[in-house]
């Protein structure tokens, strides 16, 4: 009599799919950031200044609000994970910032300070005909078109100065300071012609630097 052979359903080759090596090196920011849009008042996001996570799109194309508990933040955005990006907006403790995902374009966010922030989302009924990221782009553009530099650094300084600043007895108070190649990407120039003309207009007691505070002080008209 033969003796009966076990057999059990061959059990499938599973595919192994590599993934490359800069969406290992983004895998925990991309988890970081995406996790926070499962309830409207996800769990506060602390970044180090300096540090940079993606700002993923909701499921369900919903608007955003950005609430920065502390600190300041950069809004940027890049055609492509690997295209250098450009300053939308910024925001800080003050602002309520909403704004819808602009298409076509990949958002991150970038630490000024070091910083403590949520974000959620807003269904349309809630979310009003005002887009903080909107407000921003043509405050910058309109910056973009003074004629020359010294006019479009100082309306920059003051521009940062009223959104994230303060009045103090000694002028208006930025409490910290942008790279000179960030500061010359958003005005549309080099980093050394930036560099030239902010020691201009400090020469000129247009605005202070405490380079130790990391701080920028203008003067009150």
């Amino acid at each position: 009599m033969p003796i009966p052979v076990n057999t059990y359903p061959k059990k499938p080759n599973r595919k192994i799919e590599h993934k490359p090596v800069y969406q290992k090196e983004q895998a925990s920011a991309s988890m970081k950031a995406e996790r926070h849009y499962r309830d409207k008042g996800g769990r506060p996001i602390s970044l180090n200044s300096s540090e940079r996570i993606p700002l993923e799109r909701t499921e369900t194309g919903e608007d955003i609000e950005i609430t920065v508990k502390s600190g300041v933040i950069r809004i940027a955005a890049s055609q492509s994970k690997h295209a250098e990006d450009i300053t939308l907006a910024f925001t800080c403790r003050a602002d309520v910032f909403k704004f819808h995902y602009p298409e076509n374009l990949e958002l991150s966010i970038e630490a000024v300070t070091d910083t403590t922030y949520t974000v959620g989302s807003i269904s349309k009924v809630e979310f009003n005909t005002s887009d903080a990221i909107m407000d921003w782009i043509i405050q910058l553009h309109i910056i973009r078109h003074e004629k020359n530099l010294e006019s479009r650094l100082i309306k920059l300084f003051r521009l940062l100065v009223s959104r994230l600043g303060k009045r103090t007895s000694e002028g208006l108070l930025l409490e910290h300071t942008l790279s000179h190649a960030r500061i010359a990407e958003i005005v549309g120039s080099t980093r050394s012609t930036v560099s030239r003309t902010i020691s201009t207009l400090r020469k000129s007691k247009q605005i202070y630097i405490d380079e130790l505070k990391g701080q920028i002080i203008l003067p009150v008209d």
